[in-house]
């Protein structure tokens, strides 16, 4: 478990330290879905957009610039958004891309500042309220929340504001929700901002006891997140008072997912912990001991739960008491995008870059690709 702390800090900590960030090595951009499309970014920083029916592609990739310093590397981390007829997307040497989703043609960009060799987007660009808002580390302890003008991808205002001291470093994708954006950040704490004009909505962040890189879920009018003290936290949306839920026995890295009842939270441990929200306690925990870290954002569809793992091991579970109902390999490689779903199919991209489509009423195969062939 040491070894995976220590390459996942590497994965984007080392890589801004260091001189030369000139190569990624793992990406885990999930995937989002327009209608008959699927988009994807690669450790390459290639933004793909392949058919939902065969995972076939009908363009070539777009490749996103480099930075105008030349530095940092433009893998893509973060899933991609679909903002109408635009897709949008941030890479990790700090350029925000927005394509026509139709044939990823008609690139705008805009980048964010910092220093060259530390800055980065580490999550998702997201669009919500008419404008397209992204969590951003400019140095290596510290970032910015920038929110964008979703037709020209200018800037409409940033948190802190230029001239103010910068938050905590930020690796999370931010949710918005009536206008309002919650995020976290490597300084323990957890953040409400307007995005009309970029000023807190709370006193004072919300004070947890370790980094926040998972993005939260909203649920019956709580904010829910787990943090790096290797506790699951809930916040609530007026104040920003927190309360601590439960412990696991790892860090809470991949976001959590709702039905609207309860919250299943994966964790490094290996473990997937249902809270449910009306009674205020773990349901359950499956499997119950540790197993193979989870890093990716699991699913619920139709009463079942599904998560994949490190193991490179999708699992579908009973949401209401967690019991195992069947599971299958995935790729040759661990699993740590999030989980996408249409209906009955999910889709699932490994570290290999392989993208499976799974039908969960069949269990069957729908197509496999991988994105290295995709040229």
């Amino acid at each position: 478990m040491l070894a995976l702390i220590v390459l996942l800090c590497a994965a984007l900590v080392a890589a801004g330290c260091a001189q030369n960030r000139s190569a990624a090595t793992q990406s885990w951009s999930g995937l989002a879905g327009d209608g008959d499309s699927l988009f994807v970014g690669t450790r390459d920083g290639e933004l793909i957009q392949l058919s939902a029916d065969a995972g076939l592609a009908s363009y070539a990739p777009y490749k996103v610039p480099e930075a105008v310093d030349g530095q940092g590397f433009p893998a893509l981390y973060g899933t991609p958004a679909i903002d109408g007829d635009r897709v949008v997307a941030g890479a990790y040497n700090g350029v925000v891309v927005s394509l026509s989703a139709s044939n990823l043609s008609a690139p705008l960009t805009f980048e964010i500042d910092g220093n060259s060799l530390t800055k980065g987007i580490a999550g998702s660009v997201v669009a919500a309220d008419g404008v397209l808002v992204v969590a951003a580390s400019e140095d290596a302890d510290q970032g910015r929340l920038y929110v964008l003008d979703r037709t020209s991808l200018t800037e409409n205002c940033r948190y802190p504001a230029r001239n103010e001291e910068p938050v905590g470093q930020l690796w999370t994708t931010p949710v918005v929700q009536g206008g309002i954006a919650y995020f976290g950040d490597l300084s323990h704490r957890v953040h409400a901002i307007d995005v009309s004009d970029c000023r807190p909505v709370w006193e004072q962040p919300a004070e947890l006891g370790g980094a926040v890189v998972a993005p939260p879920v909203i649920a019956r009018g709580r904010l829910y997140v787990g943090a790096f003290d290797q506790a699951f936290y809930a916040i609530d949306l007026a104040t920003g008072g927190a309360t601590r839920l439960f412990e696991a026995d790892n860090w809470f890295w991949a976001g959590a997912a709702t039905d609207g009842d309860r919250v299943y939270a994966p964790n490094l441990d290996g473990n997937v912990y249902a809270y449910d929200l009306a009674g205020e306690r773990v349901a359950w925990a499956y499997p119950g001991e540790t197993a193979e870290p989870i890093l990716s954002t699991p699913a619920v569809v139709g009463g079942q739960v599904v998560y994949a793992s490190d193991a490179g091991v999708m699992t579908v579970l009973r949401a209401s008491d967690g019991a195992r109902q069947w599971d299958r390999r995935v790729g040759d490689d661990a699993i740590r995008a999030p989980i996408a779903t249409d209906g009955d199919r999910v889709y699932l991209h490994s570290l290999d870059e392989t993208i499976t489509a799974v039908d969960l009423q069949t269990k069957q195969l729908a197509w496999e690709r991988n994105l290295e062939n995709v040229r």
